[in-house]
Order: C-alpha cells, then structure tokens, then sequence
C-alpha cells in the first residue's frame, strides 16, 4: 500500500498499532533524509562561507618549505550584511486603517522583535530561508524564536509549499550525567494537535517518544502553550518562514565559485610573493668550501674568494603581479555584479551623479525590493497567531482588520545635485515642499518655526533700527 508523508503521519497518530511506521520511526527518518540532502549541505556551506571560512582552507603545498597561504576575505558576509541593512536598519513602519490595532501591534513589535525581524532577513539572505516560531513565554508573554535551517524540517501540506502539515525541529543538548558532560540529541514534532518530544542518547539517529514530556494517556502530546493554567494550540503549526528566493537558494550558492577563486588567486600570489628570492646569485670558480661559507662570508666580510677568472653575478626576479591584479579586479567587479550588490570600494561611486548613483544601487534596490515582498507575506502568516493573542489579552478582535509594512529603503543621493534642484524649484513650490525635499532637514515642522522665528527678529531689529536717534538730541522730543 502507498502512503504520502501526510497520510503516514496522520496514521501514526490516529492508529499507532496499526500503522505502517511509528512516528517516532518517521522523525528519524526525516532527520536523516534532511542530514542526507544537497540543501542541508548548502546550508552548511553558506554559514561556513558568512564565517569566512571558504574552500580555500583546502589548499596544500606538496613543498613543505614553501609558503601555503590561506586568505580569507570575508565578501560573503558583507554582501549579505548589505542587503540587509539596506531593507532593514532604518525603522519600518506599521500601515493600517485600524488605529487600534496599529497601536497594539506597535506594542509587539518592540525593539526586541525587530532585531528578530533582521535577524530572519540575514538568515534568509545568508541560507535561502529563515524559520521564525511564535511562543508564550514564561512570564505569560508573547515571544519568537529564531529557529536555524539547518535544525528544521518542513513538512508541507502542499507542492507549492505555501502550507505546513507539521514541523519537525531537532537540535544537540549538553547534559551532565554525574560529572560526566554528554551530548544528547532532541527533537520536536509540532502539528495543529500541539507538540510531541523525542530523544535520541546513543548517537544512533534513532529516536524515542521522551516520556517526560506529555501524559501517555494523551498520546504525550502536550499543547503548543498554556496560559492561566490551561493548555491551548493554535489553530496551525506556530511557524512562519523568510524565503530569499522562490527556490530557497542562498546567495552563496550564486557567487561561492567567484569567491573561491577570489580567495584562491589571493593567496597563490601571495605565496609567490613570499618565497621568491630577492637575488639568485651565480657563482663562477667560487674558492669556498660550499654555499653556507659564501652567504657567511657575504653577510660577514661583504666579500667572497674566488678562483681565477672566477667571480659572483646575480640574477634578480622580475615580479610582476599587474596581471593578476587586474584579474582580481574583474573578478570582484563580477561578484558584486552577480551577486546584485554594490562595491562601495569603487572610487567613482562618491562622485557620481544622482541619476548615476540609482544606476548603481538598481540591482541591489530590486532585490531588496523582492526580499520586502515575501516579507510581507511572512507578516501576513504571521497575522493570525498575532491576533489569536491580541484577541486572548483582551486587546480586541482584530481579525477582520488588515496590516502592512512600509520598509524604509532610502537610496544614497548626492546631496548637492538635490539643493541644487531645491533651489531651482525656489518660487514654484511651497516653502513646506522644498523643506521635505532638503538633504539636511529632518524636522520640517520645526524648521518653518525656525524660519518664521529668525524673520520675527530681523522685522524686530529692522524696526527698532528706524526709530534709533543716531544725531542726538533730536527726534520728538526736539530742542527749543
């Protein structure tokens, strides 16, 4: 008989006697498949690779006397960084019609919750996709968990995998057994039904029910969470997830060969740099014991004995790495290129124009505009757990009620093309309208009172200058 991932979990837990696989015996072996799979190893890749650890820490020197440099140059992490400062280290905002629900939902959405929010981005960015779990806390509040990818498993309800049947999270734990320091090995089943434990203590990738969590005659399931006292669950599996891209490919698997070779050209020229002589002397008829006696006597008496027509000649290395340099420059323009970043090493980019610096930051500007889509979407699964927590607070019911967020993604300008342009629209615009387009001012409200003020004390000092008696001795009060 044939079975499909969800009908073999939903028997396991509707009829364990009878079905074909405990679920204790399908969570191992997602594990296992997960551990097995090229995205597992990509995942891997791209975390080694955002910890400037490349493959050129596999370079060897089959001469053990020469030099095996390995350079590092930690471009991975700062085309991720980039985009993600880009999209989210400027404040983003919350747009709704319901001023009620604008205002509770600042309230959750604190400092410590959108450090998570650019957290998930980075992850997204640095490994294809980033999983993020809403949990109650101890205190009774609401809290999220920033799950790694290389802990989690999907277990969609759909080919398009826009909905989950479950989750499968698994992780190492330290314990100590006695004085004895161990590493057991965990995992978590979620579903709509609440959650159940497992364990693994020998190392074997087999895991068990963990029977100190949950009752066996609820299944040892236990509930997603508990307020007041009392169990609850959501409604779904209390998961939402950050793709990067429609295929959950992370930027490294785009640019990992530049990089690679990027680091691997660095550090073969760096070796040639190294171990070359600054001279090759050539001997002709040299009285001397051996060559020891001559690099002694040379250092020493700055002379060397020679032979008859004998005598000392060199032979010196004409290094020239403009090639590669270039080389190196090609390929880092390529990986920045690729990559839809910007090189903000490029000396023309402080001088360029306007219209020239948008040219620049389009490619990175239309991928984080990409990444702020399926960020909203992420937003928006997040939305019913969101309410359903609102709603048990006593916050209000905010169901029918809609939210988006607006990013704060502000292209680097040249500021003195814009005043310039401010000023040229001088007599054709508002005041207020040249103010909110000026580089310099942040406060447009306070800079008309400024403005007004300083125009207050010139009327006043123009008309006290009117009525000054410079002569002395005249004015009103005129003599006789």
């Amino acid at each position: 008989m044939t079975y499909t991932q969800t009908e073999m979990v939903s028997a396991a837990l509707s009829d364990p006697a009878n079905a074909p696989m405990t679920l204790a015996q399908i969570v191992s072996e997602e594990i296992r498949e997960f551990l097995r799979s090229p995205q597992y190893r990509e995942l891997l890749e791209a975390d080694a690779y955002y910890r400037n650890r490349s493959d050129v820490q596999r370079k060897t020197n089959d001469i053990k006397e020469r030099s095996n440099a390995r350079i590092e140059h930690p471009i991975y992490r700062k085309l991720v960084d980039q985009k993600v400062r880009y999209l989210l280290a400027r404040p983003w905002a919350v747009e709704t019609e319901d001023k009620a629900y604008g205002e509770a939902l600042e309230t959750l959405f604190d400092a410590t919750f959108r450090r998570k929010v650019k957290s998930l981005g980075r992850g997204a960015v640095k490994c294809g996709v980033a999983w993020l779990q809403p949990y109650i806390g101890e205190a009774g509040e609401l809290c999220f968990l920033r799950i790694p990818a290389r802990e989690l498993v999907p277990l969609w309800k759909d080919t398009e995998r826009s909905e989950l049947d479950g989750f499968i999270r698994f992780y190492p734990q330290v314990v100590y057994v006695g004085r004895d320091k161990r590493v057991i090995h965990r995992a978590e089943y979620w579903f709509s039904g609440g959650v159940l434990w497992f364990l693994c203590t020998d190392g074997s990738g087999e895991y068990r029910v963990d029977t100190g969590h949950g009752t066996e005659a609820g299944g040892w399931t236990e509930p997603h969470f508990t307020l007041g006292g009392k169990g609850y669950n959501w409604e779904r599996p209390p998961l939402v997830w950050l793709r990067y891209n429609e295929e959950e490919l992370s930027l490294c698997h785009y640019v990992r060969d530049l990089i690679d070779d990027y680091n691997w050209q660095t550090s073969v020229t760096a070796d040639v740099l190294r171990d070359v002589a600054k001279f090759v002397y050539i001997l002709k008829n040299y009285g001397g014991a051996d060559l020891d006696e001559f690099v002694r006597d040379l250092r020493e008496a700055l002379a060397v004995k020679v032979e008859g027509d004998g005598g000392v000649d060199k032979l010196q290395a004409d290094l020239d790495v403009s090639a590669v340099m270039s080389f190196l420059d090609a390929e880092r323009r390529d990986l920045f290129d690729f990559a839809s970043a910007v090189d903000t090493k490029d000396p023309e980019l402080g001088n360029a124009s306007g219209s020239a610096i948008g040219f620049r930051y389009m490619d990175l500007d239309a991928d984080c505009a990409d990444l702020a889509d399926e960020l909203q979407d992420t937003f928006r699964r997040l939305k019913p757990f969101l309410d359903t927590w609102l709603q048990a607070t006593g916050a209000g019911d905010f169901s029918d009620s809609t939210f988006s967020i607006a990013f704060n993604m502000d292209l680097p300008v040249n500021e003195t093309d814009i005043i310039a342009n401010v000023n040229a629209s001088a007599g054709l615009l508002s005041r207020r309208t040249l103010l909110e387009n000026h580089p310099w001012v942040k406060d447009v409200d306070g800079e008309l009172e400024a403005v007004e003020a300083e125009k207050r004390q010139e009327l006043e000092r123009y008309g006290a200058g009117l009525f000054d008696d410079h002569g002395g001795g005249g004015g009103l009060n005129g003599g006789e």
